[in-house]
């Protein structure tokens, strides 16, 4: 029965597919039956990465229609929206580590440096990585059409070699 539980367990939280064919594995089944249904497995698994592989595309469009309305806004701060949130963090650690330090010399309390909340430098970590990593792709990758193509090509390639493979288990 552990086996079953497993397998419940992967279809609530895990891969769904996958636990289908675990589950027919228990049954005894003849030959046939056992064939159709892996094969009605693999099929399912294909619409499915095709339907992820759709929702990806339409996600990567959305972001970057966003963008690209971002940068030709006529409002400067939407344009600079991204880099001046970076800035005010930046200027925030900057007075936590350097500014306030040398006030609290200056005022006699010593040099105390102001903690920076945990949170604070994650924040600042990922949204820095975010923009700096993003733009640098951006820059020495391609452009979104040039992505688009060459995922279009992968995705081609992956269908022909899932189309072959059904061919050969015909």
């Amino acid at each position: 029965m552990a086996g079953f539980g497993d397998i419940f367990r992967g279809l609530i939280g895990g891969d769904p597919i996958k636990s289908i064919g675990d589950l027919i594995d228990q049954f005894h089944l003849s030959p046939e039956q056992r064939a159709q249904i892996q094969q009605a497995t693999q099929e399912l698994e294909v619409k499915r990465e095709e339907i992820e592989a759709a929702r990806d595309e339409a996600l990567a469009d959305i972001q970057g229609q966003n963008i690209r309305a971002e940068t030709q806004s006529v409002d400067a701060f939407v344009r600079r929206a991204r880099p001046m949130f970076l800035y005010v963090m930046i200027a925030a650690i900057a007075f936590s580590t350097v500014v306030f330090p040398i006030l609290n010399l200056i005022t006699g309390k010593g040099l105390q440096i102001v903690p920076i909340p945990d949170a604070y430098l994650n924040l600042f970590g990922v949204a820095f990585l975010g923009y700096v990593g993003a733009r640098t792709w951006e820059k020495t990758r391609a452009t979104t059409d040039e992505i688009r193509d060459t995922l279009a090509v992968h995705a081609e390639r992956l269908n022909r070699l899932v189309e072959k493979q059904a061919s050969e288990g015909k």
